[in-house]
Parts: structure tokens; sequence; C-alpha cells
């Protein structure tokens, strides 16, 4: 099972970059807010990428309405090369509205969200993967035959995984197109089903499903028992839908949280590596977290 750490605040990130690539933690993903007062993921992760040499660097999750593919596409390719091929890009529809109409960006419905981020996933990858890209779609138009170059480090591709919350016509999408899904907060038995339509996608377009990674990302909250681990989820919760997501995909609790003492979260990364999860991801507030959780935890598996 690999590991990351999910920051929304990289100031202080910026003072431990050296003591993140010497630990065992495997990703350091960003999130892509436009309304968040941090600096653009790519251009950071750049800055990042000179100042590492092992950790895995990624967002979770670029926001697809917000980025043209071929801007995109040459924004990720020159973290990919400057790091010498340590990308992931985590890429997902976007719903909080503070990021769309207030910084000129057009809020699709959700069905036009899916669509526009399966073209620039489909672009991206021909792009990457192709002398000449040509490509005709409900939103983007590629149609002089488009050269890029430099391609990525990273061969065939650099992996691109995308986020959600329950199976559906996002899950179609990756299936077909992504190499693995990442979940938010939500617990054990509800990735399981998750799984479950993984599994049941991929035997519809004939992929293996083994080649198809599902990430959860947790929320952290160390020393902290279950009915604290419940409130904080509920508070979150709460802050989600008053972004604009749906009150089907917010029903949280701790199950979701990955709380109390070190032995406890062993035993809960157990039960998450049971229902077919690859990789980890704590959403963390502080680099110490970070810093206890790979001395306290990690180093114990």
């Amino acid at each position: 099972m690999q590991f990351g750490i999910v920051v929304t605040s990289t100031t202080e990130l910026r003072e431990h970059l050296i003591d993140l690539d010497a630990s065992l933690i495997d990703t350091l993903y960003v999130v892509d807010h436009p309304s968040f007062a941090e600096p653009d993921p790519w251009t950071f992760l750049a800055w990042v990428a000179g100042q590492t040499k092992r950790i895995r660097l990624g967002t979770h999750v670029t926001g697809a309405p917000f980025h043209h593919p071929v801007s995109l596409a040459r924004q990720v390719t020159a973290v990919d090369v400057l790091s010498g091929g340590r990308v992931t890009l985590g890429i997902g529809t976007a719903y909080e509205h503070a990021d769309f109409e207030p910084y000129g960006f057009e809020m699709l419905n959700f069905s036009g969200r899916v669509q526009q981020m399966q073209e620039t996933i489909e672009i991206l990858k021909s792009l990457w993967t192709k002398e000449n890209t040509v490509f005709s779609g409900e939103y983007f138009q590629l149609l002089g035959g488009a050269t890029f170059v430099p391609k990525p480090v990273q061969k065939p591709t650099i992996p691109i995984i995308v986020g959600l919350n329950k199976p559906g016509k996002v899950l179609e999408v990756a299936v077909k197109h992504a190499d693995g899904i990442n979940t938010w907060q939500l617990g054990p038995e509800q990735i399981a089903e998750i799984g479950l339509a993984v599994r049941e996608n991929c035997e519809k377009v004939g992929r293996n499903p083994d080649t198809f990674a599902i990430t959860a990302d947790l929320i952290f909250a160390r020393d902290q028992n279950m009915e604290v681990a419940d409130q904080i989820a509920g508070q979150i919760a709460s802050m989600a839908r008053s972004w604009g997501r749906s009150e089907q995909v917010t029903q949280w609790d701790h199950s979701g949280v990955l709380y109390g003492d070190a032995a406890h979260m062993l035993d809960q990364i157990e039960v998450f590596k049971s229902v077919g999860v690859s990789e980890i991801a704590v959403s963390i507030s502080s680099i110490e977290d970070a810093l206890w959780f790979n001395e306290n935890v990690l180093r114990r598996l």
C-alpha cells in the first residue's frame, strides 16, 4: 500500500520539504481551488520538484473546468520533467460554486462537467503519447494536428486518478480513460461498494481491475476518539455542502477519519487494505501531523 499527504496550506510545507522527502510518505498532494489563498498548484509543484529527489507530487484534485487541456498538459509535463518522472495528476469535475463564476469559469451542470473532464483526459493522453493530436469534442477542438514536446518522462504516460464519491458516470469515465480514482472521506463499507462497481465497469470494457487503483483520502485526527471523529466528519460535511456538494455524497462519519493513537490507525489501515484500497492519502492540518504519521505509523508497517 502507498501513503500520501494532502495539504491545503503550502506556507508551513515549504520549510519541511527535506523532511518529507526523507520520510516514508510516498506522495505529496496539493489542492486546486481558485478561491483558496494558495499559489497555483502546478507552479508550486514545479518549485517543489527542484527541492526534492524522491517523493511523488500531485494534486487532489485539479478541477478540469479551470484549465484548458493543452495548458494543463504543459504544466503537468513541466513538473514531470523537472522531477524526473514523479507526477500523478488527480483530476475532477469540481463542485465549489465559489471557484467558478467569481473567476470567470462557467459552471456547467454535472453531466456537462463530466463530459468536459472526459475530453480533457482524452486530450492529455493523446498529447502525451502521440506525435500529432486531432480532437473534436463538445467543449474542445484541436483541429490542426497539434504536436507536443517535450513528452513526459513517465511511460507510457503520467498516471491520472479521478476524484469521485459514488459509482456512476464519473466512474465509467475513470475506468475507461484513467488509472484509478480517489475518494474523499469515505469509510471502508462505502469504498467496498465502489470497488464492486469498479470491477463491474472493468468487466464491461475488458480491463483487468488489478490495473485500476483506489485511493482513500481520509481526514487525519490523531489522539481523538470516535465521538470527536464523528464531529469532525460532520463539520467537514456541512462545509462541503455549503460549497455545493450534494447531501447524497456527504453522509460522512468517523469511518472516513483516520483517528486515535498509532495502534488504532494501523488497525484502520488494514481494514481499508482489505476492501481494495491501494493508497491512503491523509488530509493534514499541519506538517507536524505528517511527521508524526511517518514516525509513529508508517515506520511500524
